[in-house]
């Protein structure tokens, strides 16, 4: 058995219902032919680099996955014939894979992720103390706050 990503994009104006129902039946390809689904990540709406069948934004959908080569080939021939797949892309990983290692990392992916406790820190200008979570770079800049804006909005483009 190898290793394989497989990355496909949707159409952004397909319901989320449906986007499910497409990709439990990619997994259930791969698992139906004694695959492995390791992974699977739901990247979300992007810009896409050029226009793909008069489209311009893509959901895009990661499948990481461990089977043989036989189930690439019918995953493939499925992505090409579905409508609803702008595009897709399937990489091989590795050429061998440790079946006890990749249940290892279905058991840890499985595990709540463990959440450190909020630090106390005191600024030195405003002799106040932040909360802020471990492990987060702090920014100084004066710049006003455009999280979850999008880049265009953010800075000040073509409406």
């Amino acid at each position: 058995m190898r290793r394989y990503e497989t990355i496909f994009i949707a159409p952004v104006e397909l319901p989320d219902n449906e986007m499910n129902d497409l990709v439990e039946r990619f997994e259930a390809i791969i698992t139906g032919r004694q695959g492995i689904v390791v992974k699977r990540e739901n990247w979300g709406k992007r810009k896409l680099a050029y226009e793909i069948k008069k489209q311009n934004r893509g959901y895009y959908t990661l499948l990481d996955y461990v089977a043989k080569s036989e189930v690439v080939t019918e995953l493939e021939r499925n992505l090409r014939i579905d409508d609803k797949v702008l595009k897709y892309m399937t990489v091989k990983k590795a050429d061998k894979v440790d079946l006890d290692q990749i249940e290892k990392e279905l058991a840890a992916s499985k595990e709540p992720p463990q959440v450190e406790p909020p630090v106390m820190i005191q600024t030195a200008d405003a002799q106040k103390s932040t909360e802020i979570e471990a492990g987060t770079p702090q920014s100084q800049s004066a710049t006003p706050d455009t999280e979850g804006v999008p880049a265009e909005d953010a800075e000040g483009g073509n409406q």
